[in-house]
């Protein structure tokens, strides 16, 4: 798409934003071609699959991918899957330090290691479903609801 006065307007809410590595995953392209007129434009999305870019991702879950200076793509939550490139640090138990980053073989993972200060592997590599470990927060990390007092007249 070629840059219009919305996308300039898009431009300067990038504070807002927040700028998170994806890979673009689209599965269908029936619902991207009703909305494209334009056969050049559907060649970016086409060409952009598959592959890892930094994207401003907006309030609403929408990604905005910049392909050059005149073209971006914009993507809906269910055509992309936030990444993590490089081993990044997840936090300490004991003297092991976990890592984790996303699964190569798997975009819908993460992979976890244990290593020591210097950066030698103790604990091999395992992969998780993204799910798994969003169920496991929750169910580990979630703060309870407070309970409200009941009103009077209930």
């Amino acid at each position: 798409m070629a840059v219009t006065q919305e996308r300039i307007i898009m431009m300067n809410q990038k504070e807002i934003n927040m700028t998170k590595t994806i890979k673009v995953i689209i599965r269908d392209f029936d619902k991207i071609k009703e909305n494209l007129d334009d056969s050049a434009e559907l060649k970016l999305y086409e060409e952009a699959n598959g592959k890892v870019f930094e994207a401003e991702i907006e309030a609403d879950g929408y990604a905005i991918v910049d392909l050059t200076e005149e073209d971006y793509i914009e993507l809906a939550p269910s055509e992309y899957e936030l990444m993590i490139v490089d081993w990044k640090v997840a936090g300490k138990l004991g003297e092991l330090i976990l890592e984790t980053k996303s699964d190569p073989e798997d975009d819908t993972a993460l992979v976890y290691r244990g290593v020591d200060a210097v950066g030698n592997v103790l604990q091999e590599p395992t992969s998780l479903p993204k799910g798994l470990v969003d169920q496991l927060a929750k169910a580990w990390f979630a703060r309870p609801k407070t309970p409200r007092d009941p009103e009077i007249n209930e």
